[in-house]
């Protein structure tokens, strides 16, 4: 059973509700920056990013879309993108990128929902326990075929491939180059994905 979290709807000046945080419930919160996320209906703010975390975004980001374009492979999505796991599982990966073939699973307004074919979080000292924990056991549920965690702090890559339902880690390429069993022939070198942090 769901764990019972406290609500309360902006503008709303009924009693304090409590039971697990929604979907719904998220499309009332104020659109005021901040980053919200809803897994196992506990509700989770996260301040902004920090400047390494915005450059490694931003490099990666430009990495994916530059191959995927290329080849016609797919598109690669930043945050803010929600990922529609369940109603008391919602939440806004970094990066993700999508088969050009499943480009529909991402509606138009604004929600995926299936699993992607590479989901990207970029890690922050306070979020560290949520995404190589919480979120990296939500996707495995769900079905993500690749997960990457990166570490602005650590400088790393680490790729993940779901088999038999739980992920394990692949080692970089020789040259240290990072590739994706989901887009064959995507190669991303780490030292340019950390280019000025």
């Amino acid at each position: 059973m769901n764990e019972t979290r406290t609500f309360d709807a902006p503008g709303n000046s009924a009693p304090v509700l409590s039971r697990p945080v929604t979907y719904d419930d998220l499309s009332l919160m104020p659109d005021d920056g901040s980053r919200r996320e809803v897994i196992g209906g506990e509700l989770i703010v996260n301040p902004a990013p920090r400047r390494a975390h915005q450059e490694v975004s931003a490099n990666l980001h430009w990495m994916l879309q530059q191959f995927l374009r290329a080849s016609a492979a797919g598109r690669a999505y930043a945050h803010p993108v929600d990922l529609y796991i369940g109603p008391h599982d919602v939440v806004q990966p970094d990066l993700i990128a999508i088969r050009a073939s499943r480009l529909d699973i991402y509606h138009a307004e604004g929600v995926v929902v299936e699993p992607p074919d590479i989901v990207v979080e970029i890690i922050s000292p306070c979020s560290q326990r949520v995404d190589r924990v919480r979120k990296m056991a939500l996707y495995a549920r769900f079905g993500v075929p690749e997960y990457w965690v990166v570490d602005p702090e650590e400088q790393s890559i680490e790729v993940n491939v779901l088999e038999d339902g739980s992920y394990r880690a692949v080692q970089p390429e020789a040259d240290s180059s990072i590739a994706s069993r989901q887009f064959p022939g995507l190669q991303i070198d780490p030292a340019q994905v950390f280019a000025g942090v």
